[in-house]
């Protein structure tokens, strides 16, 4: 342990007070794993806490259903038409602003010459990927 004597109280209690919180972190850590697998034995030799935690994860996603998070069960067919109808519309909407986007640039750069280029020509720019990058997101959501 840290030799403490001659420190400062302030000093003396900020240390002791780092190591207690850590200490109880490892422990409550060590304790949450023990209750999560339900069992009170002693860990594994050779099993890291890492692995523990991983086994852990495991079991809990094995557990979910796999259409638990989807549309499939949870939702009408009626809705799911409308939510289909829905996404459909806002990726037209996107792919209209992105064609406006693009010809805004190409306008932009018909109007500059080889000695001026315009900031917006890279705002213009980063507004189109980022909206590209949106509709390619959105249309895999499909």
């Amino acid at each position: 342990m840290a030799n403490l004597y001659g420190k400062s109280p302030f000093y003396q209690i900020s240390i002791m007070l780092c190591l207690s919180v850590s200490l109880a972190g490892l422990m409550l850590g060590a304790f949450r794993i023990i209750a999560q697998t339900g069992s009170t034995s002693s860990p594994q030799v050779g099993v890291t806490r890492r692995e523990a935690a991983g086994a852990i994860v495991a079991q809990q996603q094995a557990e979910v259903s796999p259409d638990q998070g989807s549309l499939q069960g949870s939702i009408p067919e009626r809705q799911k038409r409308y939510l289909l109808k829905d996404h459909l519309e806002k990726l037209k909407r996107d792919a209209r602003e992105l064609a406006d986007l693009t010809k805004t640039l190409q306008d932009e750069l018909n109007r500059s010459n080889e000695n001026v280029l315009p900031l917006d020509v890279v705002a213009t720019a980063d507004k189109i990927q980022k909206l590209a990058k949106k509709i390619k997101g959105n249309a895999r959501g499909i």
